[in-house]
């Protein structure tokens, strides 16, 4: 289990934050309606005012480690696909809900203190009042309370629908990296009849695993790398149909053996990184090769924001290791040409220097758990 953030994925500890605080928020904002529906008040009423009260610090307090973990975290790079508009909307639907997340339980705190009313956190310990006793304090305090609320349920629709755009629509893994690992394959089945049919999930061993790539300058033939790529992939040789992969590649992480190569290639006239961190291989159908243990996976591969159809044939060899495990090896190879994709811009686009065909080789080594 991986605990913390990577350029990649979220880690364990940001996705436990996150789900429980959702949870947490989405009961919060329930409650609240029914309460407010609740005329006049109860005995049981007061109950759920008191529960509510202490939930709605917890969230306060999950706010701050979040906030804290994010800092002392890496956070995630937006997937190469999203479009500049929903980079800027996921920024600012964020903003809010960090705002919302502190603004709702600070605005309680300080409605319950103006209005003389204690804050007893589970019956556990009091809180000591945020604000001496004001009706009109109380009254600005629960205004603001009511219109964080109406735009938390905002931000919550807002923020699961995008979510859900990027897995259905654009076919990305977007929310993936944010579910629990036992979640991902649940979801995946969910959402994709076709690998329902039992079509096992596999975990990329990244350490036995290279995406390498050949090039040539000058007439001179050179390797590098990448060193930084994962994603998900499903499959089973007796449900092709049901296979598939999504596999994103960290651009920064380019190894060319030459320390000014390695400089330029990341600029705008190349790979700009700034602006286009991310690739990603998507599969559309893998299908049998000529041989037994011979493939050919089809898909789209966007580089630079450019996004084309890619045929990669591939050799696989499953077996078992000593804990009973299914071990996959899979090497493939194919071509691309960088000019399609718009690598090496202006003068650069003279494959003179640098020639055009960049050959691909990825080995890739996973592993299925034993049933």
């Amino acid at each position: 289990m991986i605990w913390r953030n990577t350029t990649e994925n979220y880690g364990a500890v940001a996705k436990g934050f996150h789900w429980v605080i959702a949870l947490l928020v989405i009961g919060l904002l329930a409650l609240g309606l029914y309460m407010e529906a609740q005329e006049p008040p109860t005995p049981q009423v007061f109950k759920l005012y008191a529960l509510h009260k202490s939930l709605g610090i917890t969230v306060l307090a999950l706010a701050v480690l979040r906030v804290l973990w994010r800092l002392y975290n890496a956070h995630p790079l937006p997937m190469s696909n999203h479009k500049a508009w929903e980079k800027i909307l996921a920024k600012a639907v964020h903003a809010l809900l960090y705002l919302s997340l502190f603004l709702m339980p600070l605005s309680g705190w300080v409605m319950s203190s103006a209005k003389g009313y204690p804050v007893s956190v589970f019956n556990l310990f009091t809180l000591p009042d945020f604000v001496p006793r004001s009706d009109s304090l109380a009254e600005v305090a629960e205004e603001v309370h009511e219109i964080a609320a109406y735009t938390l349920i905002a931000i919550v629709v807002l923020h699961a629908a995008g979510a859900i755009k990027h897995h259905v629509i654009d076919k990305d893994s977007t929310l993936r990296r944010m579910l629990p690992a036992i979640a991902v394959a649940t979801f995946v089945a969910f959402a994709n009849p076709a690998i329902a049919q039992d079509t096992p999930v596999w975990t990329i061993q990244k350490d036995a695993s290279t995406l390498t790539f050949t090039a040539t300058q000058m007439g001179a033939s050179f390797d590098g790398s990448f060193g930084a790529f994962d994603g998900t992939i499903q499959f089973d040789p007796a449900n092709l149909p049901g296979s598939k992969a999504d596999i994103t590649i960290t651009m920064d992480s380019i190894e060319t053996g030459s320390t000014d190569r390695n400089s330029y290639v990341r600029t705008a006239d190349w790979l700009d990184i700034a602006k286009f961190p991310q690739g990603r291989f998507v599969t559309s159908a893998i299908e049998k090769g000529l041989d037994a243990n011979q493939y050919v996976a089809k898909g789209n591969l966007t580089i630079r924001d450019v996004t084309l159809p890619v045929t990669l044939p591939f050799t696989l060899s499953i077996e078992k290791d000593a804990q009973g495990a299914d071990v996959a090896t899979m090497q493939g190879d194919t071509t691309i040409n960088r000019l399609d994709f718009g690598v090496g811009q202006g003068e650069w686009k003279d494959t003179k220097s640098v020639g055009g065909e960049i050959g691909i080789h990825v080995t890739l080594k996973a592993v299925r758990a034993a049933p």
